[in-house]
């Protein structure tokens, strides 16, 4: 083996080693990202049960609200036609006098 060949194979281990290394930090690079992903997606799944759980309350707040109108506009109307009613009963008494 000439020098120059061994010049040449030096050079080729120390490359080597070193893309050896290369390749070794971007597996932990890759390990890394794959975890990180892994995290944003359960954090994801959460915030979208989370929203999910917000839209279910807001509607139940919404048909609340709903049915407490109804109620204020139901003691509204019968305090109305109660009075319409008292209205007719002097109206008959007048009639039978």
């Amino acid at each position: 083996m000439t020098e120059q060949d061994q010049v040449l194979l030096d050079e080729f281990k120390t490359k080597f080693r070193l893309l050896i290394r290369k390749h070794d930090r971007l597996k932990e690079d890759n390990k890394q990202l794959q975890d990180q992903l892994q995290a944003l997606k359960n954090e994801m799944v959460s915030l979208q049960e989370e929203n999910e759980m917000l839209v279910r309350k807001y509607e139940n707040i919404k048909l609340a609200k709903v049915f407490a109108a109804s109620q204020v506009e139901q003691q509204s109307a019968k305090q109305k036609l109660n009075k319409i009613v008292r209205e007719i009963d002097k109206c008959i008494a007048q009639l039978n006098v």
